[in-house]
């Protein structure tokens, strides 16, 4: 694993006032499972590695602050006016939004769906986590609504980036699963059922269907090609450690997007 830091970024959120990054594995202190800049707090890597990890990280991008929530597979949005103090987490949302300079709102993944979207009109930005029951319950659609009522952003000048997730070539779910994806969403979102009633899933389709249905123009929206779950050199996968028994012991990298300006 190389000591250097890799950053995938998107067009799409090129910006003179902006600051965006997808994280990878590569350029951290974490080992094992978590080898090696894992960002995440709550599957049992050290405190130390991690709080390292997220030094690096800042500092590479230029940052005042880091902001993370506990994410808990919702539809809450937290509007962000000031980090918390230390390395606490904002609350309990799937989404974070802001119009404050320096302040680095982090969704983190290890396959479910990062978003990053910015108002280049309003100055505002968001980062959302989706997940299937996330996407089920149309989180970004809730994150428009919010950063339209906070910000007097319009869905039409929004910016989107879908980064890296598990392709629906990698992530079978069960019918109960299917059940919730079979309305409201475009064919190509779920394969055909197999015998047992299940599917291959695209949530990062389906949330690009969401984003489409809220208003966001197709020009700017745009989705990175990248699989979690293919490509260990580069990402954490949930699903991926699953199917080597070794459930629960992961890492997980980051989607991160940014005002430029001066530290609060």
């Amino acid at each position: 694993m190389t000591s250097q830091i890799e950053f995938l970024t998107a067009p799409v959120l090129e910006h003179d006032r902006l600051i965006h990054a997808f994280t990878t594995r590569p350029g951290g202190v974490s080992a094992g499972p978590y080898a090696s800049l894992n960002l995440t707090r709550s599957r049992g890597d050290s405190a130390d590695h991690v709080s390292e990890n997220r030094r690096r990280v800042r500092e590479a991008l230029g940052l005042d602050y880091l902001v993370f929530a506990k994410q808990v597979h919702g539809c809450d949005v937290i509007a962000i006016d000031a980090p918390p103090l230390g390395e606490q987490p904002a609350g309990e949302a799937d989404a974070l939004m802001t119009d404050k300079p320096g302040i680095g709102l982090v969704c983190q993944t290890a396959d479910c769906t990062p978003i990053l979207m910015h108002d280049p009109e309003n100055g505002a930005v968001a980062a959302i986590h989706s997940g299937w029951r996330g996407t089920v319950q149309n989180i970004v659609e809730a994150t428009v609504a919010a950063m339209a009522q906070h910000y007097g952003s319009k869905p039409a000048d929004l910016r989107v980036a879908i980064g890296p997730s598990v392709s629906a070539g990698q992530y079978r779910v069960g019918p109960e699963v299917v059940a919730q994806f079979e309305t409201g969403f475009p064919d190509p979102v779920l394969s055909l059922r197999d015998e047992d009633g299940g599917a291959q899933l695209d949530v990062a389709a389906a949330c690009a269907h969401q984003l489409r249905a809220a208003g966001i123009a197709p020009e700017h929206l745009t989705q990175l090609p990248h699989c979690t779950y293919s490509d260990e050199t580069r990402f954490f996968s949930a699903r991926r450690s699953h199917h080597r028994g070794e459930s629960g012991q992961f890492g997980g990298q980051g989607g991160i997007i940014a005002l430029r300006g001066v530290a609060l």
